[in-house]
């Protein structure tokens, strides 16, 4: 009696809960995708950072589920190059556990990582990442990714209120970088280096870097949150307001000099920072019924706290900004719709008192484009065969980008090709356009989905 009695205590609801798990998910509704492929790139100029042509190999799948109670999402890519420095980039764009819709009514909860739209901003402007985080593996096409924590949104045809916590801020990733040898160094080919040498007090001075992190913990474990209200009316128009305490999601460099008394050599200490922001936002636009053009404007403001912006630092962390923007997307003709926007930034001047006032090391910036306009299109000749232009000015610099993508599935099968080219026009090596300098490409990329 005594191993019956052991056995109907904990052996039988053991097993009876296994069989109802077993049983929950054997009803859920689970869907697949993966793909493989091939992104290449021929450099138009030869350069000492790179060579003409850069390959990467992509693997990436998609998951989702459906049971009665929670809808489950995940994605996971994998890059490296093939005939570059092996360098392995890996990136989840969403990895979410939801409750159904309908099952709390007008309320949804998630948990993990997921895309919402915070802001037009974000999409308009891939340069920067104002709410969303971003994956750079290709700087200049860089991919939108979802923040990281729970949410709770709250949405009908009318009102859609998003609120958004958590207790860690992962920065974005993309572009690996490392120092080697007293320079800071990177596999990926548009990554442009601080200078290795310049003139100080009339000599040629080397130059020496240290990358100096922070604990893992202080990159981490940044608190932040959310929230957004957005209003639309009958008529199309419709208002937002977002607010919230946020992590700067690009990953921030102060350069920190000193003349070493032994060599006469320029030693610099890079220190990567992540500061926190409060960012308010507000926009406002119109959505035509038919759906066949739209216009809206943004403004948004940020202060920065919890970083360090030494008077000694060559390059400031970050300083607060306000960020405006307009675009609109009109359907011409049946199969061509055109874009366009406008940007203009106004961030708060840093002003350094080191004492070494001849040296300039260019770190990135946190806004590299800062008064700039673009226009451009999209083609669908077809269901299989689709295109896109897009032209961009750096106002300030008087420099103009121009990328063209032509992609193609073959009928009949489960393969995608695609053709593209990346040109700058540019007299300078500043702002975003010209930080590309000399970077023109063509590009081709064949993937294959199972």
């Amino acid at each position: 009696m005594k191993y019956m009695d052991v056995f109907i205590k904990k052996i039988v609801p053991k097993a009876s809960l296994s069989f109802l798990t077993l049983s929950y998910f054997a009803n859920a509704a689970f869907a697949a995708l993966g793909t493989v492929g091939f992104d290449s790139s021929s450099f138009v100029y030869q350069s000492s950072d790179r060579g003409t042509s850069s390959t990467t190999f992509s693997a990436s799948g998609e998951t989702s589920f459906d049971t009665k109670t929670f809808h489950g999402q995940a994605d996971a890519e994998v890059y490296t190059y093939v005939d570059n420095s092996p360098e392995l980039g890996y990136n989840s764009k969403e990895l979410y556990l939801s409750t159904q819709k309908g099952l709390l009514g007008d309320s949804q909860f998630s948990l993990g990582r997921k895309i919402f739209e915070w802001s037009k901003v974000d999409d308009q402007w891939k340069m920067m990442s104002l709410w969303s985080p971003r994956f750079t593996w290709d700087q200049i096409n860089p991919e939108t990714v979802g923040n990281t924590g729970a949410f709770y949104e709250f949405k009908t045809p009318h009102v859609q209120v998003l609120v958004y916590g958590s207790p860690i801020s992962i920065p974005e990733m993309g572009t690996p970088t490392k120092e080697e040898n007293g320079k800071i160094v990177s596999s990926n080919p548009l990554w442009t280096p601080p200078p290795s040498q310049m003139v100080v007090m009339g000599a040629a001075t080397n130059i020496h870097y240290s990358l100096i992190t922070p604990p893992i913990q202080d990159i981490l474990f940044r608190p932040n949150a959310a929230a957004k209200f957005k209003y639309t009316f009958d008529t199309g128009f419709w208002g937002s307001a977002s607010a919230g305490v946020m992590p700067v999601h690009s990953i921030e460099y102060a350069a920190e000099p000193y003349l070493a008394t032994t060599t006469g050599d320029l030693n610099v200490n890079i220190r990567p920072q992540f500061p926190m922001r409060t960012i308010a936002t507000i926009e406002t636009g119109f959505e035509s019924p038919e759906k066949d053009w739209n216009l809206w404007f943004s403004g948004s403001y940020e202060r920065p706290f919890n970083y360090v912006n030494n008077p000694d630092y060559l390059n400031p962390a970050i300083t607060p900004a306000g960020i405006f923007s307009a675009a609109t997307n009109v359907q011409l003709t049946q199969n061509f719709w055109f874009n366009g926007g406008i940007l203009y930034i106004r961030e708060e001047a840093f002003h350094s008192t080191s004492t070494l006032t001849n040296v300039n090391v260019t770190l990135p910036s946190r806004f590299p484009l800062k008064q700039g306009v673009t226009v451009g299109g999209n083609w669908r000749f077809s269901d299989q065969t689709q295109s896109k232009l897009a032209w961009t000015q750096d106002l300030i610099e008087q420099s103009h980008f121009v990328s063209l993508d032509l992609q193609h599935s073959l009928r009949g099968t489960r393969l995608t090709v695609g053709v593209g080219a990346d040109l700058f026009f540019t007299d300078t090596t500043s702002g975003w356009v010209g930080q590309y300098y000399g970077d023109d490409r063509m590009r081709g990329w064949l993937k294959y989905a199972f």
